[in-house]
């Protein structure tokens, strides 16, 4: 997909009859009494089409070299309604209401239709990256990423589907946490951090008596802040004592927060993310090294082509990801080649 970054791209003149979906409008449009109706930068579909043969416009300006694959209009669009539906589920939960199962269920199912749009969830996921949605884009990222996971290990079609309603369920708890404390700028008091650290305790509360729910899912809501060394919580277990679920719903949702933005921290870009876990994963031993180099060596794959701006002000783009060192790739700037592992002096601020 060539999806449109900025403002000085070739436009075009094109007929709406002859408009199609994933084209980028170029011009923001008005009526006749100057309200406007559709803004620049807008994404054409079917239903931008009807409105624009109802107000009788019959040509537009879009953007010539600019595309967007309706199948990931698609997938946005999916993941925009379950991000909704997981702010329904848990506004319930706020008012006292019990988990509705049967919803997380269907959001579950929406997730799992896209298991095989590999390039689509990663490129949607980092795309939207709203940090006062976070509670609720949060655990829509950890299923969808969970269920990247057991799909690259080869788990079954079942695993797979409790990856995502582990994924979905694994921060039901934080309801119960004052926002104050989640949303806190400075540093956590160790007082604090004990309260934040009750999240999975009532996670594992809220879900624990819903029948439908694998047992397998609860424990690694329960464990999901476990680590490989001992040095998680609640309970300070080791890996042996975790179930894969868990390990795998750790991974994801540790990636992920990293990843966003927050409204105390800014997000880091994914190479960034990828020296953290191998200082603090592999390093220190915090995650099963197998399902993590599994989980970061098919991720970056994914960033082999994008476009990236450097710490020096130039920009190029990704040729190259060495499998033992997948946060220092090589990147091409005009005719030069910078190998980032061998050249300390280079550094990825940001993809673009």
């Amino acid at each position: 997909a060539n999806i449109c970054k900025g403002e000085n791209m070739n436009k075009k003149y094109c007929y709406v009859s002859e408009c199609v979906p994933g084209q980028i409008i170029a011009e923001d449009i008005y009526n006749d009494s100057g309200i406007l109706i559709i803004p620049k930068n807008a994404v054409v579909d079917e239903n931008l089409i009807e409105k624009l043969n109802n107000l009788g416009i019959i040509r537009i300006q879009v953007l010539e070299d600019a595309f967007i694959d309706p199948n990931l209009l698609e997938i946005k669009r999916d993941y925009s309604k379950n991000v909704s539906e997981v702010k329904e589920v848990l506004n319930d939960i706020v008012t006292g209401k019990e988990l509705d199962y049967k919803k997380v269920n269907q959001i579950s199912n929406s997730v799992y239709s896209q298991v095989t749009s590999n390039f689509g969830i990663i490129n949607c996921i980092s795309s939207i990256r709203d940090a006062d949605q976070y509670t609720y884009t949060h655990s829509v990222n950890v299923s969808l990423y969970s269920m990247l996971i057991g799909k690259w290990l080869g788990l079954s079609d079942e695993d797979i589907k409790n990856l995502i309603e582990g994924g979905l369920l694994h921060d039901v708890g934080k309801v119960k946490i004052p926002s104050e404390l989640l949303n806190k700028r400075g540093k956590l008091t160790p007082e604090e951090f004990e309260i934040i650290k009750r999240h999975v305790i009532y996670s594992y509360e809220i879900c624990k008596n819903i029948e439908e729910l694998d047992p397998e899912v609860k424990k690694a809501i329960l464990m999901h802040h476990e680590r490989e060394n001992g040095s998680g919580y609640p309970y300070g277990i080791k890996g042996k004592d975790m179930n894969l679920y868990a390990k795998i719903i750790a991974i994801a949702d540790v990636y992920d927060a990293i990843t966003s933005n927050r409204v105390y921290r800014k997000r880091k870009n994914p190479f960034e993310t990828f020296k953290e876990f191998e200082e603090v994963g592999i390093g220190s031993g915090n995650f099963d090294i197998k399902i993590l180099l599994t989980f970061l060596s098919n991720i970056a794959t994914y960033y082999t082509g994008s476009k990236v701006l450097l710490n020096t002000g130039d920009t190029g783009e990704i040729v190259y990801i060495a499998p033992h060192c997948i946060s220092s790739p090589v990147v091409r700037v005009g005719e030069r080649f910078i190998d980032l592992y061998t050249n300390k002096d280079y550094s990825i601020v940001e993809i673009l």
